[in-house]
């Protein structure tokens, strides 16, 4: 099978004019555009560390580059969007909800292994055997049926941000949480206590960025992941506000500034609620 990028085709055959390496396209741009959706958040990886490439990437389209070398990652920059230039990787978590521990992976295979769920777990190639897809984890069967399915049964131990991921990708597409995924959520998520409150503030700002948020922040009350108290004395009318900012102001209006305190948001938002 097939899949056409539908957007930035220009920025894609450039790097396939200057790579020398293998390179795929992978994530959450394979599966939008499966669904025939554009997406302007682009991951590409590559066999070898594309420092070179992104440079060059950098200097033609304009973008700021930073490099997150540890990761094996770096990412292209400008005010309205993000690409993410990567090495194969495979990681390894020394404890639960840590950030892994990454070396270089020896195929796109391996890489895969390694993504949250199986709808982010196809690769689509951007060598000789353009546009064809790797499939691994039948990824393009679960978003057929709609279904949010993890790779293995110590994902959300390994990184309980996933649970977040989970409940916003099943709220942005309407898919249902596959039932073994959703009891393995329901052991891991005391784990969520062991992110830093900074890691949780940028899931809970992922899921208010959404169009409509109201049913997954009623899914994370549901489930018990953070502590009912601090978020959601609040009803559907939040959908009725469209910017990140006047949602902001609702919760507040609706809780006070406990939560926002609690997840350390910056100074500047803080002082901007009740205006």
């Amino acid at each position: 099978m097939k899949i056409k990028p539908l957007n930035d085709l220009n920025l894609i055959d450039f790097v396939r004019e200057i790579k020398k390496t293998e390179a795929y396209l992978v994530g959450g741009c394979v599966r939008d555009w499966y669904l025939g959706k554009k997406c302007f958040d682009i991951d590409i990886t590559f066999s070898d560390y594309p420092l070179d490439i992104a440079r060059k990437v950098a200097q033609k389209f304009d973008l700021k580059l930073e490099e997150f070398k540890k990761f094996l990652t770096i990412r292209l920059l400008s005010k309205e969007r993000r690409i993410d230039f990567a090495t194969f990787r495979k990681e390894k978590y020394l404890r639960p909800a840590s950030l892994p521990e990454v070396e270089k992976a020896v195929s796109i295979e391996e890489d895969l292994k390694r993504r949250d769920f199986t709808i982010n777990a196809v690769a689509l190639s951007i060598n000789e055997d353009l546009y064809q897809i790797t499939d691994p984890f039948n990824g393009v069967e679960d978003i057929n049926k709609g279904v949010i399915r993890v790779l293995h049964e110590n994902s959300f131990a390994d990184d309980p941000t996933r649970i977040f991921r989970a409940v916003r990708f099943s709220n942005r597409f309407g898919w249902k949480i596959d039932k073994e995924t959703l009891k393995l959520i329901k052991k891991h998520k005391n784990r969520v206590s062991d992110l830093s409150k900074e890691r949780i503030r940028n899931e809970i700002i992922k899921i208010l960025s959404e169009e409509k948020c109201f049913q997954a922040l009623k899914k994370i009350e549901e489930l018990d992941i953070i502590p009912r108290d601090m978020f959601f004395g609040f009803d559907a009318e939040i959908d009725n506000f469209k910017t990140l900012e006047k949602r902001y102001d609702y919760i507040f209006q609706k809780n006070g500034i406990g939560f926002f305190e609690r997840y350390n948001f910056e100074r500047k938002i803080k002082k901007s609620l009740g205006k």
